[in-house]
């Protein structure tokens, strides 16, 4: 057998035993938008997802009760605070991180005026 067929079968031995493994302990979720990372406190995030976070708060501010904050892609006291309002506008757990069901929220309710499906977790 040549190196580069044991190289090839290799690879795929790890990427079936991968699946399997994913697949036998569940870890992994068939969300349709999971390549989004969650947004928050002590998560990753990405200037682009905070940038939509704040720029939907801010669209949604006369619903929400919330004042209008800065756009500059930082996550801080005033993005996580309008994540709140969001939640508690949406009847949602108010812990002020955008995971699917607030992605989801965030994304219905400007039509994704702004773009961001790609940036925010949603259960779609």
């Amino acid at each position: 057998m040549s190196s580069s067929s044991i190289k090839r079968r290799g690879a795929f031995l790890f990427a079936t035993a991968a699946m399997v493994t994913v697949g036998a302990t569940g870890v992994a979720q068939a969300v349709p938008n999971s390549g989004s990372l969650w947004v928050g406190y002590g998560r990753s995030n990405t200037y682009n997802s905070v940038r939509c976070v704040q720029l939907i708060s801010n669209s949604l501010h006369y619903q929400t009760g919330y004042k209008t904050i800065d756009v500059d892609g930082a996550f801080g006291p005033d993005t996580a605070g309008a994540i709140v309002a969001v939640q508690r506008w949406a009847s949602l757990d108010p812990d002020g991180v955008v995971g699917p069901r607030t992605g989801d929220v965030m994304i219905e309710a400007t039509k994704d005026a702004y773009g961001c499906y790609n940036y925010l977790p949603t259960l779609r």
